[in-house]
Order: C-alpha cells, then sequence, then structure tokens
C-alpha cells in the first residue's frame, strides 16, 4: 500500500513539473513574438507558431491529466462514502443471539445500533393524530429536541418547535417511506430521519442526532429503516400471543394471519429493495398418524422451525392439517434452500424419537418461491411456493425452488 501511495506522490510531483515547464516555453516563445512585433493577423506560417500551438496543446492535455484528474468524480465520492458505511450484521447477530422477544429487546437493539451508528442520540416515534408519542429513546436528549414535535398532516411532515419558534416542513414525500436529511432554518437542528411503515397503517419515524459533523450516522439509512420495521414488528407480534393471532401451543402464526403479513413483508422488500422468500411445507403421511400423534407432530415441526430459521423470519400454521409456511425475509434462492435444508434436518432428528407404524413414514417436503426471481405481488409469490411443494411431491424429491432446477434427490426416510 505504501509504495502505491508513493508512485502516485511520484506521478503527481512529474506531471506538475512537466506543466510547469510547458507554461515557461509558452511565455518565452509570447515574448520573442512581442519583441519582434509580429502581427497578431499574419497569416504567415513559421516554425515557431507550430511550436507554440504544440506546447499550448501538450500543456492543456497534462492540465486535464494532472491537476482535473486529482479530484474525485461524484460517482468514486458516493462510492468513498459508501465504504465507510458500516454493517448492520453485529447488530443482526446480536438480535438472533437473543432468547426472549420484547421491550427490553427493542431497547437493546436501538442502543446497539446507536454505537454501530456513531450517533449521540436515538429516538423512534409514532404519529398519530397530530401526536408524536416516544416508542424508544437511548443517548442524552439534545436540548434543540426538548419540547418539540413531529406532526403528519395530508402527507406532509413537519416539526413544531418548542416555545414560539413556530413550525418547519420538513418533507413532503414522507408517505414514500424514504431518509430525509434536515437542516433547521429557524435553530442550528440537524437530523437524519428514516420513516418508518408499521402494522395498522401507523407512520413511525426515527431520529439520528449527532452534534459534531458529520451529523449523518455512519450506516445505510435505507438498511436501517428495513432492520428497525422488522424489529418493532416482530416485537409487536410476540405481543399478540392471544387474541387470535398465534397458537398457544406451538407459537406458529395462525393462518389467518396469513396472507395479509405475506403481502406486508413484500411490500416492504421491495420498499427496501430486499429479497424474500416464502417456504411451503407439508408432512407427507400426515394423515396416517394418530390422532394424538399429530398434535405432537405439530409441536416437532414448530421446535424444528425456531431452531432453523432466524429471528426475523414467520413461521405459520397451513390451511390444511400438516402443511405450514416460512417467510424468510432477506434470503435469495440459495439462502432459502440452505434454511429449508436445514428445517429438514432438525425434523428427522426430532421425528425419530416418536413411535410410529411401519407404514407411517412423515416426510418434510419443502417449495420454495422468491422475490423478486420468481414474483413481484403477494399473491402470485404464494401460488408459485405451493406450486414448487406440488411439484417436489409429484416428483418424489423433498426440495424444490419454483425457478432452479434441482437434483432429482430421492427423499430421504425418516427413521424411527
Amino acid at each position: 500500500m505504501k509504495d502505491k501511495k508513493d508512485k502516485i506522490v511520484t506521478n503527481d510531483k512529474k506531471g506538475n513539473w512537466y506543466l510547469f515547464v510547458n507554461l515557461v516555453l509558452i511565455v518565452a516563445l509570447l515574448i520573442g513574438i512581442w519583441k519582434d512585433g509580429i502581427s497578431a493577423f499574419e497569416t504567415k506560417i513559421e516554425i515557431r507558431y507550430i511550436i507554440i500551438f504544440i506546447i499550448i496543446f501538450n500543456t492543456l492535455l497534462l492540465f486535464k491529466d494532472f491537476i482535473l484528474a486529482s479530484y474525485p468524480s461524484s460517482k468514486e465520492e458516493s462510492s468513498r462514502k459508501h465504504k465507510k458505511l458500516k454493517s448492520l450484521k453485529p447488530l443482526r447477530a446480536f438480535i438472533n443471539s437473543t432468547t426472549t422477544v420484547d421491550d427490553k429487546l427493542l431497547k437493546d437493539s436501538v442502543d446497539k445500533l446507536k454505537e454501530i451508528s456513531g450517533s449521540e442520540y436515538i429516538e423512534i416515534v409514532i404519529l398519530e393524530n397530530a401526536q408524536s408519542k416516544t416508542l424508544v429513546s437511548t443517548g442524552e436528549q439534545p436540548q434543540l429536541l426538548a419540547g418539540t414535535r413531529f406532526i403528519v398532516n395530508e402527507g406532509i411532515l413537519s416539526i413544531k418547535h418548542s416555545g414560539q419558534l413556530g413550525s418547519e416542513e420538513i418533507s413532503n414525500k414522507v408517505t414514500e417511506y424514504k431518509p430525509v436529511k434536515f437542516k433547521s432554518k429557524l435553530t442550528r437542528l440537524k437530523l437524519a430521519l428514516v420513516p418508518l411503515n408499521l402494522s395498522n397503517a401507523r407512520l413511525g419515524l426515527c431520529l439520528f442526532f449527532n452534534s459534531k459533523a458529520p451529523y449523518l450516522p455512519k450506516i445505510s439509512l435505507n438498511n436501517a429503516g428495513f432492520f428497525l420495521e422488522s424489529l418493532i414488528s416482530m416485537v409487536e407480534n410476540a405481543h399478540n400471543q392471544v387474541g387470535g393471532y398465534k397458537d398457544k401451543t406451538t407459537g406458529l402464526i395462525l393462518y389467518k394471519n396469513y396472507e395479509e403479513l405475506v403481502d406486508n413483508e413484500l411490500e416492504r422488500s421491495e420498499r427496501y429493495e430486499q429479497e424474500m422468500s416464502l417456504l411451503t411445507i407439508k408432512i407427507t403421511d400426515f394423515d396416517k398418524l394418530q390422532d394424538s400423534q399429530k398434535p405432537l407432530i405439530s409441536k416437532n415441526i414448530a421446535s424444528a422451525m425456531k431452531q432453523s430459521l432466524r429471528r426475523f423470519d414467520l413461521m405459520f400454521y397451513g390451511k390444511e392439517a400438516g402443511s405450514y409456511y416460512a417467510l424468510l425475509t432477506e434470503s435469495g434462492v440459495e439462502e432459502a434452500e440452505g434454511i429449508a435444508r436445514r428445517l429438514q434436518k432438525e425434523f428427522n432428528k426430532l421425528i425419530k424419537k416418536i413411535q410410529l407404524a411401519d407404514d407411517v413414514k412423515p416426510i418434510l417436503v419443502i417449495g420454495s418461491a422468491t422475490y423478486q426471481t420468481d414474483a413481484t405481488h403477494s399473491v402470485g409469490l404464494i401460488e408459485k411456493s405451493a406450486d414448487a411443494c406440488l411439484t417436489a411431491i409429484e416428483s418424489n424429491i423433498d426440495f424444490k425452488a419454483f425457478s432452479v432446477t434441482q437434483k432429482q434427490t430421492k427423499k430421504t426416510e425418516s427413521k424411527k
């Protein structure tokens, strides 16, 4: 690395020297022409005029190559800034390592986000009925934010300052859920704002504050928005253990919530340009099981899902007995197959502990479809995932991705 830097410095000095020599030659020749009293409009061609033209042209080339080239282009500057952004992978790893999903997880995660982003203060507010209510915050609230309120009226996001300072419009496109950089014209307040699309048509807002330049956080605001929406949704879903949302025994989300949640997650993935996969899961020979064994099998697959899926993924009961679904956030075709294989492996371990009849051999067959590879809307994704599962059953294989030709491997039969 040092040699490369030294080479660049040497080339810059060499270029500056060439440029200086050319400029000296141009000045000397122009002085000579002036002393000889040559008319500026003389059309007679002389060798020194040709030399002047060559030197001037050479000087312009040197100026372009060695002076202008030293300034990075806007794309290079953007790329340089992008490389400095920190990844949210440590935060996702932290969440995956936790055992309990509750309000404390939300607070701890925002604390971790503050640490990674380099921000002094982060606050998430919920905007409803011309009011802003703090959901969670971390760090010391800046004096400039004390007593302020954020208001959304007819799609326009505004900030109402404390005292008699009045209000300022922040953005008239807040419902597009794109990050906003805000510099107040009334105070010295500078914020990075990330609108959040929450359940029940609610609008959230995440505020990043830093008193020192640069005031923007050292993370991708788009990635932060996707992460926070998923995190808040996960915590709220955990609160909905009762009330017809989840099955109390297995913890799987009931089928009646399936299509709505798939649609919500796909809309979020589309907005943040993230991949998402849907697994349709069926247990063969489920109808041959004894009535007392069926609930146990359901508990086993729920346990296998919890062992194999990640924190932000969703697990559902299927419409029919012995069928299930798994929604995998930020997962492409290959990631989906990897998770499906882990799920099958965990299920096969658990099924060995159950005493089954000789003619009953439950096998986990999985079909996968991915947004945007296979479908661009939720209805199409659901249909193609189901089609892939049906194709796998008919082809006597245990996994099928809708758009990828799979090796026709035979089903691995579960041992007792």
